[in-house]
């Protein structure tokens, strides 16, 4: 296949080249295009190489550019930051925190400098003058490059209680994101250029670009970065890796550098790296060992307390009337408030005949996807979440329909407040019915019923008649509103809302 586009483009260039009137713009600009033609010469020192790599480094710094453009005007990119890094919180776990927590150590300062250390050495060893010089430039110039933006930017870490990492100083752009381009990235290349086997090439390409990946996105899990910190690091250090892999390339090409003897043979150099490679993996161990994860401290919002009698006009004072797709715009507004405890709220519902979803795992997604593709009951099934406040929503409830398939249900979404009314807490929901499962890029979602009224005055009625209902009152939260969810389905509401006392 390759050979074959090989072919058609080669053709096409020469029929571009030999058109009479290309021809007769050649002769009327000679030097014009003898550069340009020189720029896509292959076998010209600074030619295709050169181009390519040009290309390539002007469309990575362009995206920096972007990204740095957004946080300015806080577009859209920046806007989801916040909900993004809340909604990665999810899938948090103990084994998986430890996971992160060990990816994101292969980018701090003391393993890269232990790395850069040992293939010093080996460069040393066997006279590789022009890779041990790409890697100083690399790591050196990269980490400067990181610190000079940092200061200039000056952007916060996230203002997250729960971070599992400790860091100081500024956060854009993320440094590990960088240096795991600059230094793994480069030694991917090292790598690539060592071996023969296509095989192996592939394999180093896709395990260095899983590294490399693993490493940012760890960050984000850990929640010490910004999506956008980590996205600007892989723009600008894949810019800075596509100049340095350039030039070795040109020299590699052009340059005619014989073999220098190595100091010592061959056998003992293997050797060498060999202890040396191991020396550096039992660091790392030595490292992730020493420096555990911290210590979880959760904070509880500080609690607003709310006379009954200021019920309902005070509940939205300075809180958002409706939850919020990931880029911050507004979707469904809230139309169920629950107020009494997490207990009674679970078993009231419980009662009513609605199951608690699941928590969005790998594994319940998985069973989600089974029963959704076979059309089975699956009456606990995760649903992609909801925003509201910029956060994601705590917990959420189903009920399957008379057809008992995964494909159907009664769906609703609560998120936790840090309001207070006679000692019991308040509650916000948002609900729908969920009448199909659709695909949504490489998701499985649900497709709504329009008419979201209808699923808030199905609550209504279930919970009433489970006897565990105080009073319900009812009032005007929002103007009669048209709109879009966040999987483009449409809804309408008369804007009415539930508050509902739990006894």
């Amino acid at each position: 296949m390759f050979k074959f586009l090989k072919s058609v483009i080669k053709s096409i260039g020469k029929g571009i080249y030999y058109d009479p009137e290309v021809q007769k713009l050649f002769d009327r600009f000679p030097r014009t295009f003898h550069f340009v033609k020189n720029r896509f010469t292959p076998d010209e020192e600074f030619g295709l190489r050169l181009t390519i790599g040009a290309i390539f480094v002007v469309i990575f710094i362009f995206l920096f550019y972007k990204i740095v453009d957004s946080f300015i005007d806080q577009k859209v990119l920046v806007q989801s930051d916040l909900r993004i890094i809340n909604l990665v919180q999810i899938f948090r776990s103990p084994l998986l925190n430890n996971v992160m927590l060990f990816f994101t150590y292969l980018g701090k300062w003391e393993i890269v400098f232990a790395g850069v250390a040992i293939l010093s050495i080996l460069f040393l060893l066997t006279k590789r003058w022009r890779y041990l010089l790409a890697l100083i430039v690399s790591v050196s110039g990269g980490e400067f490059f990181v610190w000079l933006v940092k200061n200039i930017i000056d952007r916060p870490r996230p203002p997250l209680i729960n971070a599992l990492a400790p860091e100081k100083g500024y956060s854009f752009p993320s440094g590990h994101s960088f240096v795991a381009l600059s230094f793994y990235g480069l030694l991917a290349y090292f790598l690539f250029r060592a071996v023969k086997s296509k095989l192996v090439k592939i394999l180093i390409i896709i395990a260095s670009s899983c590294l490399i990946i693993t490493i940012g996105l760890s960050r984000i899990y850990l929640g010490v970065h910004w999506p956008t910190d980590v996205l600007a690091s892989y723009a600008a250090g894949a810019a800075w890796l596509t100049v340095l892999i350039t030039a070795l390339e040109i020299r590699r090409k052009f340059k005619n550098h014989r073999l220098r003897t190595p100091f010592l043979k061959r056998s003992k150099i293997v050797i060498i790296a060999m202890s040396l490679i191991l020396v550096w993996g039992g660091y790392i161990v030595y490292y992730f060992l020493a420096h555990p994860l911290r210590a979880q401290t959760i904070i509880n919002e500080k609690p607003i307390i709310i006379q009954k009698n200021d019920l309902p006009k005070n509940l939205f004072s300075n809180l958002p009337r409706t939850s919020e797709d990931i880029t911050g715009d507004p979707m469904e507004p809230i139309n169920i408030i629950f107020i009494g405890s997490k207990q009674q709220l679970d078993v009231d519902l419980k009662s009513a005949g609605w199951y608690a979803s699941d928590p969005i795992t790998f594994k319940f997604t998985w069973q989600f996807i089974k029963a959704a593709v076979l059309n089975r009951s699956y009456p606990g099934a995760p649903g992609v979440p909801s925003f509201w406040n910029a956060r994601p929503n705590d917990f959420a409830y189903a009920q399957p329909t008379a057809d008992n398939s995964v494909r159907e249900r009664h769906h609703l979404h609560i998120w936790s407040t840090p309001l207070i009314v006679d000692r019991q807490n308040i509650w916000f929901g948002t609900s729908h019915f969920d009448k199909e499962v659709k695909k949504s890029g490489l998701l499985l979602v649900h497709t709504i019923d329009p008419a979201i009224d209808k699923e808030r005055d199905k609550i209504k009625t279930d919970l009433l008649a489970t006897g565990k209902v105080e009073k319900i009152e009812e009032f005007q939260l929002v103007e009669p509103t048209l709109g879009i969810n966040q999987a483009g389905d449409h809804f309408f509401t008369d804007g009415k809302a539930y508050l509902i006392f739990l006894k």
